[in-house]
């Protein structure tokens, strides 16, 4: 099992200077690294429409100008086989080129003992914190090439501002590293750095082993996040036969932030709108002061603190939700939202003289405000940790059709989009079996409802398919 802790650091001056000058000097190592990458990557390539079909548009020679073909190993490798003798040894010598494509990864680190020589700097970083650069260049070009298990890839990769590179891991390190100094304060050994106190409010588990730290830049100062890990620990799913009696379904919206099965309302606490009026004024302030002032670094201070103390409440306030729900269940229905599609902007309209045409993106870009304020995401990745925690499930049911079907007869009541984020007075009247209640309301019983009939072996997975049973039903009740 590998979990993460994340404890604040509280460096001394001197430390506080070497930590931002480590951030610094591996920004510019990233990005150099990446800007290696696609050089080579746009130099191999040309259109396709000047492509001939016979010769090879750039040279085998220019293609490969500056990378060794060979790479000879300087130790014995750590891999061992059955006789406990090293798979690779000292002095074998490895290609970098495979298959006509560079193994750029080992390229790279390879080349970091020139990029010390060129630029002594360097040396004062630990070795394996300038290895993992390579690695995020590695893991960053994979995400951009290779599709995952959905066919889809990320966004080509950006090179990354001064602000915009905020940590540095060390893939080795161990509870030895964890230890109190001559004053008897809890202290984090990070090699070159030195004894760095930390805010050690929790201990590691007693049976887990620290694997790897990573020096987090926040805008309240510095935090250490440690991923730990217990083999003998198994990863286990609750094992739970939702019924009616142990299980309910919620409904996530902006009118009420959850409405769930059982009938409780849970009003959308608004962090970031509350604070909209703060932020705007210190944004005001901030764009009259000359860029890179004294008071302008304040102000930017400042507005980093308020998003990250709207962060903060707005985790803190879905963890207790998350809590509170499960305080009385054993299982959760929720929707399997699509959070991209929901904050995606409106498709522009033309006209029939090229003009662009109103297309509701002014109205929808105060919905997308409201969207990303609650961070349904977020609050989902939150119940489904908390589920785990407490040994209990969560289960995602088809959105489509969730508030356009009355949850008693499955009849189809339809809803416009303008009535579904309406005033808190309109109600879901059901002109079939007569059922009156809030619409929030209506969807949460409805999920539920869907959720039960999914996991209790009928062949239902979504409404349009518990609609179609019940219609195969009626028909044959009445031939």
């Amino acid at each position: 099992m590998l979990l993460k802790y994340k404890y604040k650091l509280k460096p001394h001056k001197s430390q506080a200077v070497i930590i931002a000058n480590w951030l610094e000097l591996a920004r510019k190592q990233y990005n150099y690294r990446l800007a290696e990458r696609f050089s080579w990557f746009e130099a191999t390539r040309t259109p396709v429409n000047a492509c001939p079909l016979n010769v090879s548009v750039v040279p085998v020679e220019r293609i490969y100008q500056n990378i060794p073909e060979f790479r000879t190993q300087t130790r014995d490798g750590r891999k061992k086989d059955g006789n406990g003798n090293p798979i690779t040894k000292k002095g074998d010598k490895h290609s970098n080129i495979i298959n006509g494509y560079v193994a750029w990864e080992t390229v790279q680190l390879a080349d970091l003992g020139k990029t010390k020589k060129l630029f002594p700097e360097y040396k004062s970083i630990h070795s394996q914190v300038l290895q993992d650069i390579i690695h995020r260049v590695q893991t960053t070009m994979d995400n951009f090439i290779k599709p995952d298990k959905n066919g889809k890839t990320s966004g080509r990769p950006k090179f990354k501002g001064k602000h915009y590179y905020n940590s540095f891991s060390y893939p080795q390190l161990s509870n030895a590293n964890i230890l109190k100094n001559a004053n008897g304060r809890y202290c984090v050994n990070l090699p070159k750095i030195g004894l760095v106190p930390l805010v050690y409010n929790r201990s590691i588990p007693e049976g887990f082993k620290v694997k790897t730290g990573t020096v987090i830049r926040a805008a309240d100062g510095y935090y250490i996040s440690f991923t730990i890990e217990n083999r003998t620990v198994p990863l286990r799913h609750a094992e739970i036969q939702p019924t009616l009696e142990n299980s309910k379904g919620i409904d996530l919206g902006l009118l009420y932030y959850a409405v769930t099965s059982d009938g409780e309302f849970i009003e959308t606490p608004k962090f970031f709108r509350k604070s909209e009026n703060r932020l705007s004024k210190l944004q005001v302030r901030l764009a009259k002061k000359s860029k890179y002032s004294q008071a302008w670094k304040i102000l930017k201070d400042k507005i980093a603190g308020l998003h990250q103390l709207i962060a903060r409440q707005r985790l803190d306030w879905q963890f207790k939700l998350a809590y509170h729900l499960f305080s009385d269940t054993s299982v959760i229905f929720l929707e399997d939202l699509q959070i991209a599609s929901l904050v995606r902007r409106c498709q522009a309209k033309l006209g029939e003289n090229g003009q662009f045409l109103p297309n509701g993106q002014s109205a929808k870009s105060g919905l997308n405000k409201s969207l990303q304020d609650a961070a349904f995401g977020q609050f989902i990745q939150v119940l489904e940790y908390v589920a785990w925690k407490l040994g209990k499930k969560i289960i995602k049911v088809d959105p489509k059709g969730t508030s356009q079907h009355c949850w008693e007869c499955l009849n189809k009541v339809p809803k416009s989009w303008s009535e579904r984020f309406a005033p808190r007075h309109e109600r879901h009247s059901c002109p079939k079996c007569g059922q009156e209640l809030d619409r929030d309301y209506n969807s949460a019983l409805l999920i539920q409802k869907i959720g039960l009939l999914s996991t209790q072996g009928e062949d239902i997975t979504s409404v349009k398919t518990a609609v179609k049973a019940s219609l195969t039903e009626e028909s044959r009740a009445f031939p």
